[in-house]
């Protein structure tokens, strides 16, 4: 078959899509939660992140919300929190930390 970016044609689509899932882990964005004494949604870094930014997430298995594989966020003014674990590798945890910043740094 051809391939394309090591994968052949297809594959990646088939593992997200059917039952197989040897080697492909899907996360999500774990969803905020409702805190009473806050008046608002909020997510839980566990002291990790010190500033509110839209930049902030946390990275779940879908389906398994204990499970916190990526955590991203702001803790000062140009200082930020990654903190991650396997399925993902370190490549992969800056990749899609860099992906949360909507301007397109290095360029004036």
């Amino acid at each position: 078959g051809k391939f394309r970016w090591g994968l052949a044609q297809g594959q990646l689509r088939a593992c997200l899509g059917g039952k197989s899932s040897v080697g492909v882990a899907k996360v999500v964005n774990m969803e905020p939660r409702w805190n009473e004494t806050l008046g608002s949604y909020s997510l839980n870094f566990y002291s990790r992140v010190k500033k509110a930014s839209k930049k902030n997430f946390l990275l779940v298995p879908e389906g398994d919300e204990n499970n916190i594989i990526c955590l991203f966020g702001k803790m000062s003014r140009d200082t930020y929190a990654l903190d991650f674990r396997p399925p993902l590798s370190c490549v992969q945890a800056f990749m899609t930390a860099l992906s949360s910043f909507e301007h397109k740094m290095g360029i004036s």
